[in-house]
């Protein structure tokens, strides 16, 4: 039997919007608990808030689902996966398809998070990339190494696409590397069974690549 969170995000999905009295009465339940679940879940990101002023009477809050609560739903993935398979196995051409369409998708998440990687030292910018796709599903955490950062994801949102296509994977490196702004190398994948998918910045070679130029002339 589904809890009560999982019916109401159920009942959002169905509606697109509704007030805590609306659930309370589809769901046959307590309209302050109904109440309580939606500020969790709204501090947890999953729903958001809207007023709705009517002619006469208090306003009423309508709630919504967020675009991440959209995309937990466990049939996004599935529909992914299904579309990158389909693709994938195009005669003449399919995996060039993809890697055109991962590719604008790399570049629509960058721009989307550019704003919030600003910082001037590559250890900042490190931070603020592993901060900001976060909520991608990208990058997880962060450490620094001995010769640079080492960016971590423990969680692959589309195992089963991966195995399908090198370009989602290309996509997620690619993300990271518009965001820092430096050259990136992927050193390990889930898809090829490893615990984390790893992505590396070696300060040498970062050092490198800004000298080069100068060389050159």
């Amino acid at each position: 039997m589904k809890s009560t969170r999982d019916q109401m995000r159920d009942l959002l999905a169905a509606r697109g919007e509704a007030t805590a009295g609306d659930i309370a009465r589809e769901l046959g339940l307590n309209q302050a608990n109904i109440r309580r679940h939606l500020e969790v879940m709204r501090a947890e990101g999953l729903v958001d808030v809207s007023i709705q002023r009517g002619a006469i009477g208090r306003p009423s809050y309508a709630y919504r689902l967020t675009e991440r609560a959209e995309e937990l739903n466990g049939h996004y993935p599935r529909l992914v996966n299904r579309m990158v398979r389909q693709l994938a196995a195009l005669p003449d051409g399919g995996q060039a398809v993809l890697a055109q369409v991962f590719d604008g998708v790399a570049e629509d998440i960058a721009g989307t998070h550019r704003s919030q990687v600003n910082g001037v030292s590559l250890a900042e910018r490190v931070e603020q990339t592993s901060e900001a796709l976060k909520d991608e599903g990208i990058v997880d955490h962060w450490v620094r190494t001995d010769d640079g950062f080492s960016l971590m994801n423990t969680t692959c949102p589309y195992r089963k696409a991966a195995e399908a296509s090198d370009a989602p994977c290309h996509a997620d490196h690619r993300t990271v590397e518009l965001l820092v702004g430096v050259p990136v190398e992927q050193v390990s994948r889930m898809v090829d069974g490893h615990h984390v998918c790893e992505y590396v910045i070696r300060e040498a070679q970062v050092r490198a690549a800004e000298t080069a130029p100068e060389k050159a002339s």
